[in-house]
């Protein structure tokens, strides 16, 4: 690809330029105004910095003309000094109409290279980077605005991408189709096509097991360097849990518990505050007795710490919350309150997997207002799509800390690894 640097009076002026230099193909990256410097320092004249690209040999990745992209700029001629005209708005019923750029296409004519077009993104996303500096420095509408505007041809190289799959190698269509049926998002779908594409040169000669190990070691690394899972630090006392109704939270409390208890050898006793439910109280008491720990029965946030206090002696307290609709903000706000009053060491959110992954993001979202610490997924046995492991740590960065795998107390429960969660989106893990 070839980039270049035009500092002209107006676009009029850069859309000659380019056609000379880059040929009709060229695609306009970024258009903003700078101001060069004069005599002493001063009466420098305002010019326009255009950056344009082209494709530097076939076959051609991207067929925007610059007559397109100078419809989007727009065509009128702009005096020195003068704000550049912005992309005319127009409206309908459906909003603001969009721009050329993102109105355009890729050609179904032409035959494109996977890495080429991987390499165009990788170009683009770096001048979206750039743009995006320019736009939060300056603040001014016209840099905004060419902001959406690359944004638009990301767009299209993504539409592309998803579309025109026919480009892709055979084995990686039938990965993205894996984890487009896993649930996984298609930013993150895209994010790790891309990623594969730029990175292994001999994309064309690989089998679709091995796109398989560079996927699992792709998502691997990325958990690792940036979401490592985290289960129960060792120097956690007080440990609350949270979560919608239903999704399995009193039984992972117990499993936690009692591995705590084999494992670790520490003293463990229970807290609950799901006086909602006459069932969880009573479910508690009996994996208390079962497992002969101590239960706390508090009704309201004053008794916590009290609850807290009779239990001072054991090396680890797990405290059971009510589950609720925390779409309701007054359910979150004494959530809050309660949370505020046993100022626990580490909180976890408990998330079914059987959920929808819409609904996952919704549920998380409610919690945005609750300190979160880390990612429980329970029911892993009973579904085959994973990928919200990975949707809920990417977007909302958190790390998870173990899966549920059954109802049994206390086996089946396994802490969550960078290996496990990438296996489970690639399908490498049949059984759960």
């Amino acid at each position: 690809m070839i980039v270049k640097r035009y500092l002209v009076k107006d676009m009029p002026e850069a859309l000659n330029r380019i056609k000379q230099d880059l040929g009709h193909e060229a695609v306009i990256l970024s258009s903003k105004k700078v101001k060069q410097r004069g005599v002493f320092g001063m009466f420098g004249a305002t010019q326009l910095e255009v950056v344009a690209a082209v494709n530097d040999g076939p076959p051609t990745a991207v067929k925007t003309p610059v007559s397109a992209a100078a419809k989007a700029y727009g065509q009128n001629k702009t005096s020195v000094g003068k704000q550049q005209a912005v992309p005319t708005k127009q409206t309908s019923s459906a909003g603001r109409q969009p721009s050329a750029v993102q109105r355009a296409s890729l050609p179904a004519d032409t035959q494109y290279d996977a890495k080429q077009v991987a390499g165009l993104m990788a170009a683009v996303e770096r001048q979206i980077s750039l743009q995006r500096q320019t736009a939060e420095t300056r603040g001014g509408e016209f840099e905004a605005e060419i902001l959406k505007e690359v944004q638009g041809l990301r767009d299209v190289i993504s539409k592309f991408l998803h579309t025109g799959s026919d480009i892709l190698p055979a084995p990686i269509q039938k990965i993205r189709s894996d984890l487009e049926r896993n649930d996984l998002s298609d930013e993150l779908i895209e994010s790790l096509v891309l990623r594969i594409l730029k990175e292994n040169e001999q994309i064309h000669s690989l089998d679709e097991q091995e796109f398989r190990h560079i996927l699992i070691n792709l998502i691997s690394k990325e958990i690792n360097d940036h979401m490592l899972p985290a289960p129960l630090a060792s120097t956690s006392k007080v440990v609350a849990f949270v979560g919608p109704t239903g999704v399995g939270k009193t039984t992972t409390i117990a499993k936690i518990a009692a591995a705590e208890f084999l494992k670790n050898r520490r003293k463990v006793g229970f807290i609950t505050a799901d006086t909602f439910r006459i069932a969880a109280v009573e479910q508690l008491k009996t994996y208390g007795n079962i497992l002969q720990m101590p239960v706390e029965v508090v009704f309201s946030s004053d008794e916590i710490e009290q609850a807290i206090e009779k239990m001072k002696d054991l090396d680890l307290i797990l405290i059971d919350t009510a589950g609720r609709n925390y779409g309701d903000t007054a359910y979150v706000s004494q959530l809050n309150d309660f949370l505020g009053a046993c100022k626990p060491d580490e909180t976890f959110l408990v998330l079914s997997l059987t959920t929808k992954s819409n609904d996952l993001e919704q549920i998380v979202s409610n919690f945005e207002g609750v300190p979160i610490d880390k990612f429980i997924f329970t029911k892993l046995d009973e579904t085959t799509s994973y990928g919200a492991i990975f949707n809920l740590s990417y977007r909302f960065k958190k790390p998870s800390a173990y899966f549920t795998t059954g109802q049994n107390v206390p086996d089946d429960i396994e802490v969550a690894t960078p290996e496990k969660i990438a296996s489970l989106i690639v399908g490498e893990n049949h059984n759960v």
